[in-house]
This record gives C-alpha cells, sequence and structure tokens, in this order.
C-alpha cells in the first residue's frame, strides 16, 4: 500500500458518512469503488450496463453494484457480492476495504426509492475481470487524474421533481459519467482530490 493510500484510508476513516434515514418502502442497494494501483497512479473500475428495458440504469456506466438479496447480512456483502457476480472479482480474497462513503438517492424517476451506500476498496493484488455479459457489457479503469482533471467534468442544473439538481459529468474515451455515478465521483473527489 503506498503512502498515497494510507493517507486516503485514514482521510475515509476519520470522517463520518452522511446516511439517508427514510421511513417507507425504501430499496437498499450498494456500490463498490474499487482503486487499483499502478506505479503511481490510482484508477478506479466503471462499468458499463447493458441496454436493457427492465434494468432502470439501462447503458449508464456505473460501479458494481446492486440491491441488497435475502441472505446479505448488510450493505457491504451486498457490494462485495455484487462485484463479484458483475465482474468475477472476489474482494474477500484480493480486496482492502478502506470505508464508506455518503449514502445516495438517485434522481431517476424509476429508482427514486433507492438509497445507495457506495464502498471504497483497494485491489490488493492483480485481478483479471471477468464482466458477466448479462449485467456489464464493459468494464473501464479510469485514472483519478483524469477524472479531477477540470477539463473532464461539466456540471449540469436539471430539474427533477419540482427542484434544481446538480448534476456531475465526466467523460473518459467514449464513455460519460453521470446522473448518480457521477455524484459519487464528485462526493470522493471533494474531500480526497489533493491526495492524487
Amino acid at each position: 500500500m503506498s503512502d498515497t493510500t494510507k493517507q486516503l484510508e485514514e482521510l475515509v476513516r476519520n470522517r463520518d458518512p452522511l446516511k439517508i434515514e427514510k421511513e417507507g418502502d425504501f430499496v437498499h442497494a450498494a456500490v463498490m469503488l474499487i482503486l487499483r494501483e499502478s506505479g503511481e497512479e490510482l484508477s478506479i473500475l466503471f462499468i458499463k450496463r447493458p441496454e436493457s428495458d427492465r434494468d432502470a440504469f439501462s447503458g449508464h456506466v456505473a460501479f458494481p453494484g446492486g440491491k441488497m438479496a435475502e441472505g446479505d447480512k448488510s450493505k457491504l456483502d451486498t457490494a462485495i457480492r455484487e462485484t463479484h457476480e458483475e465482474i468475477g472479482v472476489d474482494l474477500n480474497l484480493c480486496g482492502h476495504l478502506i470505508g464508506e462513503l455518503d449514502d445516495v438517492n438517485p434522481n431517476n424517476p424509476r429508482t427514486d426509492n433507492y438509497i445507495v451506500t457506495p464502498y471504497l476498496c483497494l485491489l490488493s493484488g492483480e485481478v483479471t475481470l471477468k464482466p458477466n455479459m448479462l449485467e456489464v457489457e464493459a468494464a473501464v479503469w479510469v485514472p483519478l487524474s483524469h477524472l479531477k482533471d477540470e477539463k473532464n467534468v461539466k456540471i449540469r442544473f436539471r430539474e427533477r421533481r419540482g427542484r434544481t439538481v446538480q448534476d456531475y459529468v465526466y467523460s473518459y474515451k467514449q464513455y460519460i459519467i453521470w446522473g448518480m455515478t457521477g455524484r459519487i465521483v464528485h462526493q470522493f473527489l471533494s474531500f480526497s482530490s489533493h491526495l492524487f
């Protein structure tokens, strides 16, 4: 583990993640931000979801993750299970959990009853990604230096259910990272970008 990732772990563990506490019929879900070190560079893994009428996040660039299932003891278990199902990586064997980020609620009208908890994990070695083609069209590593470069992000404002929401749109090659995933990237970089 590099000095940078040690500092990142300390930073994440010394902050209290904001939790969304709501009454009612909410769907609980979790995603995993997976980091890897390559020399001096840190990259983060994104997946592109295939086009599907059944998927509210159809075609989106996202993090591995999904809804809690029966048998998941926690949201962290959900994120680890979904990562294994979607890209064939067992984080129990090759991951080092750094911590938890702030809960998010998607702005997508089809999923506004979701409460999503993002987790941050560092790969502890080289892995081979094996995308499940039913759930993942592509997997791509994006350098954090690219994401924090202002020329690769745009801020836009959109109306959602009578209120204005701020959206962060990142571009990398042919991929566009926006919506809930863009907001999670922005949240992460807002407290950590000085390290990279």
